[in-house]
């Protein structure tokens, strides 16, 4: 994947500049934190040549709020129209929409396994008389002939809407946009994808400008195993109804 590729990059450069600056190992070697990715906004705390692999816990973060022993439902629903959603029309993809309300941000678009990904601008906007929220993106940069603005609403269960009379219906697997219960979404945001390959997934680590990529398996009932950078493989607990995932150490991811 495209995404995974540019991550990949941005990993080697991270090692290659500084040591591996974004990860830490927990004390408790059982216990790997997966609050991953978050640099400090005071300073990168940078590893040695021989630690590259090392990984470093969001200090800032940490210190700002403890990690989540509970999904927030709070913040998921507050960004309620975020999410990774299927595209009826192109089943095989994925689209990814992140951001708050107000502010520039981007939708993710893939339209089959290893096909081109797009990065599509986009502002969600709330109508502060009847509380509804819709998406304006510009699919231009998607397709030629498209407008640069296309308006699609969101309903109360987090479906958008388009004028065409197609629609995006988020994941109800383990794949899906989340919280990090250590880091302030959606500057930080985790994001498991279905790679296309039976019960492989994508695992893409967003901090701020730093973007990571992982493998993983949809482990079903047991729930998900991931090989995160460092090489520390984790196992967390799926909870569907919930819609987070547990670690080891504490830590929640809830999907929104």
């Amino acid at each position: 994947m495209q995404f995974l590729s540019t991550a990949v990059i941005l990993v080697v450069t991270l090692v290659t500049l500084h040591g591996a600056t974004a990860f830490h190992v927990a004390s408790n070697s059982r216990q790997t934190a997966t609050s991953l990715g978050a640099v400090s906004r005071r300073e990168a705390l940078a590893a040695s040549a021989s630690a590259t692999a090392a990984m470093l816990i969001p200090m800032d973060a940490l210190a700002a709020q403890p990690p989540a022993r509970e999904a927030d439902k709070k913040t998921a629903a507050k960004y309620y129209f975020n999410g990774v959603f299927r595209d009826q029309k192109h089943p095989e993809g994925y689209r990814i929409v992140a951001g708050a309300i107000n502010k520039a941000a981007t939708v993710t678009l893939q339209d089959t396994p290893n096909g081109k990904v797009y990065e599509i601008p986009m502002m969600a906007k709330k109508d502060e008389e009847t509380g509804e929220i819709s998406v304006d993106m510009d699919l231009s940069v998607y397709r030629p002939e498209y407008p640069t603005s296309i308006v699609a609403t969101v309903t109360k269960d987090g479906i958008l809407k388009f004028p065409d009379g197609n629609v995006w219906k988020k994941d109800k697997g383990v794949a899906g946009l989340y919280i990090d219960g250590f880091a302030p979404y959606p500057k930080y945001r985790r994001i498991v994808l279905p790679s296309g390959e039976g019960k492989n997934v994508d695992v893409v680590i967003v901090s701020g400008k730093t973007i990571l990529g992982a493998s993983g398996i949809d482990l079903g009932k047991k729930g998900i195993q991931v090989d995160f950078p460092g090489g520390k493989q984790c196992t967390g607990k799926f909870n569907q109804k919930q819609g987070s995932i547990t670690w080891l150490d504490g830590n929640v991811w809830t999907k929104v």
